[in-house]
């Protein structure tokens, strides 16, 4: 099952799984963003920056991330009786995510489900473009892996700030009216961006701070929204495809 960890600086987290588990990860994103309904396009904003996470999810099984040796929880004798006595660690592969990315992501991809499911269980009714949707039992599947993996991530969370501010913002979370269709995302580097040069000593704070600011537009938020869609808009390119000057990243990140 995958995990995540919270990183040394509080950057980001670790997540973490067997080939098995991010195989699996990996595929069920890519079904869950391959197809829309007839409500065309409204998370492809949502779905280009879980495709980023599952890039590097691919890139980490193929052995290209870190790989972490785990001891396993078998004794001496049921090795032998099973006959694998001569197996002592089990391979882990895990890839770093920045902390916003992560929350925006546990935020925005249970709204997109709806939106998804379509396409499922009519393998014979479409083009052999999507013929890797087989049947209704894959988008169940498929929707509990992406669920964890945001569960994970909130775990995570809460073990930064502590279960009292957590449940605070779990009922923003339960309240909110904010879906995320069409967002934004570039906002999402902003935060990324803001985040990396908090003193870490602050950035339980900021973490608190940009996850309310996910659950409830900002105004620095509305402010880009603006910006973002009317420039996307005269050049009829889509809001994801727009970039901005001013979102840079670092050439190297301490996590």
């Amino acid at each position: 099952m995958i995990q995540a960890k919270v990183t040394k600086n509080l950057t980001g987290i670790t997540i973490q799984g067997d080939y098995d588990d991010f195989n699996d990860l990996v595929n069920a994103i890519y079904r869950m963003t391959g197809v829309d309904s007839n409500e065309a396009g409204l998370y492809d904003e949502v779905k280009m920056r879980l495709l980023g996470l599952c890039y590097d999810i691919r890139h980490a099984y193929m052995g290209d991330r870190e790989v972490v040796l785990k001891d396993n929880v078998l004794n001496e004798d049921l090795k032998e009786e099973m006959g694998i006595k001569n197996c002592e660690q089990n391979i882990y592969y895990s890839v770093n995510v920045l902390y916003p990315e992560a929350l925006f992501l546990a935020l925005a991809v249970p709204n997109m489900f709806i939106c998804c499911n379509y396409y499922y269980g009519k393998r014979d009714e479409c083009d052999q473009e999507f013929k890797m949707f087989s049947s209704n039992s894959d988008y169940l599947k498929d929707k509990a892996l992406l669920m964890l993996l945001s569960a994970v991530i909130f775990q995570s969370l809460e073990e930064v700030i502590g279960s009292d501010e957590f449940n605070k913002v779990y009922k923003l979370i339960e309240k909110s009216r904010e879906y995320y269709i069409h967002y934004v995302t570039q906002y999402v580097d902003y935060c990324n961006l803001e985040f990396l040069k908090t003193d870490i000593n602050k950035r339980k704070d900021k973490l608190i701070d940009i996850t309310k600011k996910f659950i409830k537009p900002s105004k620095e938020y509305q402010r880009m929204e603006k910006r973002i869609k009317e420039y996307s808009q005269k050049h009829q390119i889509p809001i994801y495809a727009v970039e901005d000057d001013n979102l840079e990243y670092p050439n190297e990140i301490e996590w």
